[in-house]
């Protein structure tokens, strides 16, 4: 996932803050979540898209913790309820921390027919 060159460049700038701070996890995960480079041109990217990533990335946590543990069994679907529940909780906290209005498309929403690109 890229971002954009405005926002990626800030956050450039907080994570080699951060470094020189000696806050190095903070550093480490904002340098390893924004990537090599920025995005510039959007694209589209909808809601559907963002809850299915966000499901599929706590999937990828659930198996760290099953790696870690050595687990050898578990209840998938109690676990996807789980998941879900706390994916949609994390958006919208997340939403709410950035300051994003939740009822405005975000700019990668795609277009539905007849609307103004």
């Amino acid at each position: 996932m890229k971002i954009n060159s405005s926002i990626y460049n800030k956050l450039m700038a907080i994570a080699s803050e951060a470094k020189d701070q000696g806050l190095d996890e903070l550093s480490s995960a904002i340098f390893g979540a924004i990537g090599p480079h920025p995005v510039e041109e959007l694209e589209e990217y909808s809601y559907a898209q963002l809850k299915q990533d966000i499901h599929q990335d706590m999937w990828k946590m659930a198996t760290r913790l099953m790696y870690y543990y050595d687990v050898q069994k578990v209840n998938a679907e109690k676990l996807d309820e789980n998941l879900v529940a706390w994916g949609a909780d994390l958006i919208d906290d997340l939403e709410i921390s950035m300051g994003v209005d939740m009822i405005v498309n975000g700019a990668t929403e795609p277009k539905l027919p007849g609307e103004n690109k």
